[in-house]
């Protein structure tokens, strides 16, 4: 397998790509020059579009007139003079999924993975977002682990992975629901299969704008950021039994409270509140 990158405008290189495709060139990637911001709901970015970038083809092949045919086919659909080559290994662009340990007493990690004086989860993350390497997804995980959800049903809103509500699952949890916008059903059942986890169901769609849930929970978790938990709170009142728990987080501190009073007035008080770095965790009870 080889590596192939030269030089190329930010700002021309999705027709760059779509050039590519047509001479069945597929296998491209490259990353954007980005600007972090701050705003209330924690970060933004915005690209460098003028900058140059290290643009990148994949030849899975180690036949060396296949490269030298597929550099001079970029070199004439381009026009670029110079191509650097670099042979790879396969692995090396394999993303293995680290084991996350909790320290409390949990893990996620591969289902070969052996592990003693733990309790394990079984994950192997698909691509799906929320792999558990955020603060806010492992303070959600370490709260959600500490309780017992025995003859409860919850909603995960926004689950991606789906790793919330794995953790629910293993709870004891009498139902979780987990919605995403994204089709993320085969990755969520797929690592709840690795548990033998029976008590999770997906659904996918626009909760907003869709009449996906008739039911009721008796928690939900929320954790896809300030301006998205506010655009919820009618949703979230609607469904969420009386004396139920809501656990948000993917909140910044500078806007906390900005959404903390929001929640309150729906008639929710503040129960439990944790910060790692910049990033907090709460729960509110109806």
């Amino acid at each position: 397998m080889y590596k192939l990158t030269f030089k190329y405008p930010l700002k021309d290189a999705e027709t760059a790509t779509e050039k590519l495709y047509i001479k069945d060139i597929y296998n491209v990637f490259y990353e954007s020059p980005l600007t972090i911001t701050t705003d209330d709901n924690g970060y933004g970015f915005y690209e460098n579009i003028e900058e140059l970038i290290d643009y990148n083809v994949i030849i899975e092949s180690d036949d060396l007139n296949e490269v030298n045919s597929c550099i001079n086919t970029i070199k004439e659909t381009l026009l670029i003079d110079s191509i650097y080559s670099e042979k790879v290994e396969v692995q090396s662009f394999e993303n293995e999924f680290e084991p996350l340990d909790l320290n409390n007493g949990w893990i996620f990690a591969d289902p070969e993975y052996n592990v003693e004086d733990k309790k394990k989860i079984n994950f192997i993350p698909q691509g799906a977002f929320g792999t558990g390497l955020h603060e806010t997804t492992q303070d959600c995980l370490r709260y959600i682990l500490s309780q017992d959800f025995t003859n409860l049903t919850g909603l995960d809103i926004g689950a991606g992975s789906g790793i919330l509500s794995l953790a629910a699952a293993a709870k004891n949890a009498k139902l979780v629901t987990a919605v995403d916008i994204r089709d993320v059903t085969e990755e969520i059942m797929f690592n709840a299969s690795l548990n033998n986890f029976n008590n999770i169901e997906v659904k996918v769609g626009n909760l907003l704008e869709e009449n996906l849930l008739e039911k009721t929970y008796d928690f939900i978790v929320i954790n896809i950021g300030g301006d998205e938990t506010i655009m919820f709170m009618d949703f979230i009142t609607n469904h969420l039994n009386p004396k139920g728990k809501l656990l948000v987080s993917g909140l910044v501190e500078w806007s906390f409270d900005k959404v903390k009073s929001n929640i309150e007035s729906y008639g929710f008080t503040l129960d439990y509140k944790v910060q790692s770095a910049e990033w907090c965790t709460a729960t509110f009870l109806k």
